[in-house]
């Protein structure tokens, strides 16, 4: 082969290429490395160095990271997100049968843990301003120190709350994961929000069509909570009723009366279920009429029939429905 005049061997030619090839990946690297180096920094470290500094010099790292603020965020996230897969969870088993040397060099879950878990404390320090870590917040597992003490399913819940309405575009966009718990935990989170959750409304009726029985349960309890601010999901409350699930149907009636004060459909389909002596949903639809008070008085008659039963958690509940219909209906 002639390039530029001068006869080369496939050999020599392959060389070349290879070294252009080392050059090219070089460059990469340092541009990378470059890339990488940007952004803020406390006595030369990243954000990320500091993150791993709650392990070693907890006092200091803690310091450090509040000055980076906000700007800390997505490096916390990175630790919040970290998962071992199931290769090092097998691996870790069999540490304590490993020569020292290896064993101490091997990922340890219960520093992971500590990690994590100091992660989320600084996080929950920022507030509202750690907003973009919401949906790796979302993804916190319980672990061991939560059924012991506080650990990160516990703090993620309290970030989550105390970052608010700021978290209202995260949690929307989770209500798209392809995980169902994180699905579930973001409608729930919505819900906190009360009145100031009215945006995610459309978002939230779509989610009744959920797959995921637990989702769709979720979403209409997040619905009541939101209240009249969520009247977009309205058609979509009122198309649920006709679900073959009572305890879904039962929770749908109390979001709609919540949001709309819609009694005219809904206190026969109460009546109905409180008719059918089979039914386990029978009380919570007593406690339903007694909620809506005298918007539910053609219930009366219903409501007296239970009476008539014996004794049962129904039959109180019944009782205190009347009682409640009776005494609202008086003083208007």
């Amino acid at each position: 082969m002639q390039i530029a005049g001068v006869l080369m061997k496939p050999a020599a030619l392959r060389k070349r290429w290879l070294a252009v090839g080392v050059v090219l990946l070089a460059c990469a690297i340092f541009g990378l490395l470059c890339w990488r180096g940007r952004g803020p920094r406390y006595e030369g470290r990243s954000a990320s160095y500091w993150v791993g500094q709650l392990l070693h010099d907890y006092a200091k790292a803690r310091q450090a990271l509040r000055q980076f603020g906000p700007n800390a965020v997505p490096a916390l996230t990175d630790v919040v997100n970290k998962r071992r897969s199931p290769f090092w969870t097998w691996i870790e088993a069999w540490r304590p049968k490993l020569p020292a040397f290896i064993g101490r060099r091997l990922p340890n879950r219960a520093l992971d843990q500590l990690l994590q878990e100091r992660a989320i404390e600084v996080l929950y320090e920022f507030g509202p301003a750690s907003a973009p870590a919401a949906s790796a917040l979302l993804g916190v597992d319980a672990s061991l120190n939560d059924f012991v003490g506080f650990g990160s399913a516990g703090l993620a819940h309290a970030t989550l709350l105390r970052i608010g309405p700021a978290g209202l575009p995260y949690f929307v966009k989770a209500l798209r994961n392809t995980n169902p718990k994180i699905r579930a935990r973001s409608a729930s989170y919505l819900g906190h929000l009360g009145p100031e959750g009215g945006a995610a409304a459309p978002a939230l009726a779509t989610a009744l069509d959920d797959s995921v029985p637990a989702v769709r349960s979720a979403a209409v309890v997040a619905l009541g909570q939101i209240g009249p601010a969520a009247r977009a999901a309205i058609p979509d409350l009122t198309a649920a009723l006709h679900l073959d699930d009572d305890y879904l149907r039962l929770q749908v009636i109390r979001a709609l009366w919540k949001v709309s004060h819609e009694s005219e459909t809904c206190v026969p389909i109460l009546m109905k279920i409180l008719g059918d002596r089979n039914n386990p949903n029978r009380a919570g639809a007593a406690i339903l009429l007694g909620e809506m008070g005298p918007a539910a008085k053609e219930a009366t008659p219903a409501l007296t029939n239970v009476l008539r039963e014996e004794f049962s958690y129904t039959r109180v509940k019944a009782e205190e429905a009347l009682r409640l219909i009776k005494a609202e209906i008086k003083s208007e």
